[in-house]
């Protein structure tokens, strides 16, 4: 039996084998596409270092630390009463333009303390000292 023609004139057999290939083609192209990690360059030329945070808690109560960037606050360390800590800021909690403000709150409080907006540059420190009450606490940048 003669293989059936379409109506353009050529075997239904080459246009499903056709048809049948730019199907694989499709499926497999994606695996092509080359993305570049977020963490590979930073957005105007900020540096990717991460940013060292050096805390000295004088409370007397255990402090959650937070880090607010780009609108969002991210839980980012616990530190524990009467003790001090050093502690890298992951570049992914720095901002987008390399903008945060550091964020505390007492267990067992009601009180907090939200820093003015820090600008980083990789290397940098910044130092979060905690007082006896949160209100009285400072933050400095070297």
């Amino acid at each position: 039996m003669p293989p059936r023609r379409t109506s353009v004139g050529e075997p239904m057999s080459v246009r499903r084998t056709t048809l049948g290939s730019c199907l694989v083609a499709a499926a497999f192209l994606p695996a092509c596409v080359h993305r570049q990690a977020a963490f590979e360059e930073a957005p105007l030329g900020l540096s990717t270092e991460p940013v060292v945070l050096e805390v000295e808690n004088h409370n007397w109560a255990d402090i959650v630390l937070y880090v607010v960037h780009d609108g969002v606050q991210t839980r980012f360390a616990q530190v524990a009463a009467a003790h001090n800590v050093s502690i890298e800021i992951p570049t992914k909690l720095q901002g987008q333009m390399g903008v945060i403000r550091i964020a505390a709150r007492r267990i067992g409080g009601t009180d907090s303390y939200l820093s003015q907006a820090i600008s980083l540059r990789g290397g940098a420190a910044v130092r979060f000292t905690i007082e006896s009450s949160l209100s009285r606490s400072s933050v400095g940048v070297w």
